[in-house]
């Protein structure tokens, strides 16, 4: 799914906690979605408001003439697809790493690093990839499928000789990087939540204001390493990120921004 739909969805998402609700989503208009998406042309946002309910991930209901739409449960679906945390810590870890070892696909080495990728495989390095997440059988779909049974090798270990899982997990999805930017994110965040409960005028900011953190935070979610919770370091800031985001968004709710 193109980044517009993807973060129109994300916009009507975002009023509450969508990875735990999957109910109560709120009906906006036009200059809702206009704000959130203010780096898109006007009739790209409406062009794509329309496919997406065509689609059946968007309901939409005209009031005093005026179109209003609410993220459906089809949308919702779609959406947490997309976003690699929710593929990462919607079970408990079984301990077991996947590794897929490709020789001699041709033409295909695209087309199969970037469905292993949409899997929540991690390029380790030419022709081998590597999850921690519980996806065998798509694995084995996949390559049947494509009748790649005389070209992959498909592994499943709970055992390193030398190294461990963190230490794995931490070096190859660069985790140090990642913690720090939602480090970064909640200090911002928790910056202008002060601010707007002064003013709610700070929300409206043209920089450093709300869109600017509705923008990191469907960032952040998008390059989520997408990990079960046990390969986190201690100080992965991911639910405190949440709570600060979603606070904000009560108080632009009350700004009607």
């Amino acid at each position: 799914m193109r980044e517009l739909k993807l973060k129109l969805l994300f916009s009507l998402a975002s009023e509450q906690d969508f990875f735990r609700l999957s109910e109560g989503y709120d009906y906006r208009p036009y200059r809702h979605l206009y704000r959130l998406l203010s780096e898109f042309r006007a009739g790209s946002v409406r062009d794509a408001a329309v496919r997406l309910v065509k689609a059946g991930m968007m309901d939409k209901i005209v009031r005093n003439r005026q179109p209003l739409f609410r993220l459906t449960s089809l949308g919702r679906d779609q959406l947490l697809k997309s976003l690699p945390r929710f593929k990462g810590q919607r079970k408990v870890w079984d301990r077991i790493w996947r590794i897929v070892i490709f020789k001699g696909v041709g033409r295909d080495a695209r087309l199969a690093a970037r469905r292993l990728i949409s899997l929540g495989y991690k390029r380790v390095a030419s022709g081998v990839y590597l999850t921690p997440l519980s996806v065998s059988e798509e694995t084995k779909e996949l390559i049947l499928a494509k009748t790649w049974t005389k070209e992959a090798f498909v592994i499943a270990s709970r055992r390193f000789i030398i190294g461990d899982d963190f230490e794995l997990a931490k070096n190859l999805w660069d985790l140090d990087k990642k913690a720090q930017e939602y480090a970064d994110f909640v200090s911002r965040a928790e910056t202008l939540l002060k601010k707007s409960r002064r003013s709610l005028i700070a929300l409206q900011q043209s920089k450093g204001g709300f869109k600017d953190v509705f923008d990191d935070y469907f960032r952040l979610n998008l390059t989520d390493p997408g990990l079960p919770k046990k390969l986190l370091p201690p100080d992965w800031q991911e639910e405190k990120a949440r709570e600060v985001f979603l606070r904000l968004v009560e108080l632009a709710k009350t700004a009607k921004i």
